[in-house]
């Protein structure tokens, strides 16, 4: 578990590039949540990771890691199943986005919703692929709270789904993030 968060902090520090100094307009969290639902009626198949790194920049720059092998499923054969057969945690260990949020002036911002754009890269079972995606980004107080609902295919990165579990596991995944996000 420690070289896994060694591996977190590498990444998330090459991710940003090399600034030493963080501003005091420059927002993070270890503790954000990405939930995915790859349901249908044959089956329910939902999960949690409540141990996202995210880092918003005042430039706009968001970079998010997370390990793969911290999503929590309801049942622990489902999880064996998505960590061993299609996410292949030992293989891909983690997933991250980095990128920009656009439509957001920082210093303006309240406790009222927002919706800006995401655009960036994310990176899921060694695959990269440009995305560009919509949010709610707001302000209260000293936290920035960021979050958003958008659909992904596991086949866009290389996740095979053997055609038997075709009925049993969503083509587009309905993936949500939520970052609560205090200044640094």
């Amino acid at each position: 578990m420690l070289r896994y968060r060694f591996v977190i902090l590498l990444v998330f520090s090459l991710i940003i590039g090399n600034s030493f100094a963080i501003g005091q307009s420059d927002f993070k969290t270890t503790s954000g949540q990405v939930e995915f639902n790859a349901s249908t009626p044959l089956e329910d198949i939902r999960a949690i990771n409540k141990d996202v790194n995210a880092l918003f920049k005042d430039t706009g720059e968001l970079a998010i890691v997370l390990l793969i092998r911290e999503f929590d499923f309801r049942r622990k054969l489902m999880q064996e199943h998505f960590n061993e057969n299609y996410l292949e945690s030992d293989r891909y260990p983690k997933s991250y986005f980095l990128g920009k949020i656009q439509g957001a002036d920082i210093k303006s911002l309240d406790a009222r919703p927002l919706e800006v754009t995401l655009v960036g890269k994310l990176n899921l079972h060694g695959v990269t692929k440009n995305i560009t995606v919509t949010g709610n980004l707001s302000k209260k107080g000293r936290e920035m709270l960021l979050n958003s609902t958008f659909i992904i295919r596991p086949e866009d990165y290389g996740v095979e789904i053997p055609t038997l579990m075709f009925k049993k596991i969503a083509r587009e995944v309905e993936v949500n993030f939520t970052f609560q996000m205090t200044p640094q």
